[in-house]
């Protein structure tokens, strides 16, 4: 297990997959709070920042590249909560879409994940964000593509054909 670096005190040598896999320990961790569970979070921030036609949840289902069950299992907890209200979809007669409430967009200021990485993200250089973020996006996509876009790149071994 990682002890607190002093400082900036990660070598060089530490392996960027653990540093990654701890970094996502940590948000998990603290993504317990104010009675929500992480993926509740996630929920939150995906209708807050959604534009309208994309706040269904099949959209956060994919977003999220889960299964629908689950997160209706999370959002019918939010809207029992009074986090999000649903309202017919204007498009489709048996959709729904859902927004933040006042209490919903009240609880989203005390969000743990942007109070956690706001500070250190913001005491970054202009350019070590750009960087930052063009790697995570990087590494987000190929994380989505999975395993059928490591055949196309060839990172992975083909097999011979079958006769």
């Amino acid at each position: 297990m990682f002890e607190t670096p002093q400082g900036d005190g990660w070598s060089a040598d530490d392996d960027l997959i653990t540093l990654l896999d701890h970094v996502s320990r940590l948000v998990y961790g603290i993504g317990f709070a104010d009675g929500l569970f992480p993926a509740q979070w996630v929920a939150l921030r995906y209708f807050h920042d959604s534009p309208e036609p994309a706040r269904t949840l099949t959209a956060l289902a994919r977003f999220q590249r889960i299964h629908l069950a689950p997160v209706s299992r999370t959002v019918a907890t939010l809207v029992d909560k009074g986090l999000l209200a649903r309202r017919p979809h204007p498009g489709f007669k048996r959709g729904w879409l859902f927004d933040l409430t006042d209490e919903g967009r009240a609880l989203l200021v005390r969000d743990p994940l942007r109070q956690s990485l706001g500070p250190p993200v913001a005491g970054l250089a202009e350019d070590e964000r750009a960087m930052l973020a063009r790697l995570m996006k990087r590494i987000i996509t190929h994380m989505q593509a999975g395993p059928e876009a490591e055949d196309k790149t060839g990172d992975k071994a083909e097999e011979p054909p079958v006769a």
